[in-house]
């Protein structure tokens, strides 16, 4: 996606993946006293049917932790294991609504994108929201203006240990576990909701719909322009 500008809104498509949702879900990644806690049955769960092969070495990288559960076709690129589980498998065309589900029973969610684009971030980490499952994710550092980074894991895939070390330590230490778990989701609550999901009157006031709508000359300029850095200043002078 193109980045803010005066003639372009950047808009990462979990922004809208959240519109899509039932007013239920959308509820609990909104207020923190709703969000969902996984089963903690499992320790992870890894269900996408495009194998990267850096999604592939982290999940291996993960079996050496405990055991892994794999929900499609992509599951590693080691031979011969022990500690890979098949779990049932999320349907290819229905995956995107029901991986939540799928993700219920498992403390962790291998989320990570199929690219690293700024401003790319896909429904795959709300999926792990939604099921309580903390998210194991990597893609566009655009993630942490939206999310609290707290709440989830970020693996660099150039630099997977730090990622590998605190997910030990969480799987060893379930208290440690149960604080990252109480997190909120968002991460500055009122403002990110206005900020990045408020494309509805009934969401943060409908902050972006006005946005777009002022990109297009039924708004003040200023609903877009204001917010642009530097811009603001300029239009005042």
């Amino acid at each position: 996606p193109n980045g803010d500008s005066p003639n372009s809104m950047m808009t990462p498509y979990v922004t809208m993946r959240f519109h899509i949702q039932p007013e239920r879900d959308k509820i609990k990644i909104s207020d923190h006293k709703l969000k969902p806690k996984n089963q903690q049955k499992h320790f992870l769960i890894y269900a996408a049917t495009n194998c990267r092969n850096y999604r592939e070495e982290a999940f291996d990288a993960l079996s050496d932790i405990n055991t892994v559960h794999q929900g499609g076709p992509c599951w590693g690129l080691k031979k011969n294991r022990t500690k890979v589980v098949s779990y049932r498998e999320m349907n290819r065309y229905d995956g995107a609504n029901n991986n939540h589900i799928l993700f219920s029973d498992f403390r962790f969610a291998l989320v990570m994108e199929n690219t690293n684009r700024h401003g790319y971030i896909s429904e795959k980490i709300l999926n792990a929201f939604n099921s309580g499952s903390i998210p194991i994710w990597y893609g566009s550092k655009v993630i942490f203006e939206i999310f609290n980074e707290r709440c989830f894991v970020y693996y660099d895939v150039k630099n997977p240990e730090p990622a590998l070390q605190y997910i030990r330590y969480l799987e060893s230490n379930r208290t440690a576990y149960n604080e990252v778990l109480e997190q909120p989701i968002l991460k500055h609550k009122t403002q990110s909701i206005a900020r990045w999901f408020s494309f509805n009157d009934d969401v943060g006031g409908g902050f972006l719909k006005k946005r777009v709508r002022s990109m297009m000359g039924y708004e003040s300029p200023m609903y877009h322009l204001g917010i642009l850095p530097g811009v603001r200043d300029t239009m005042v002078k």
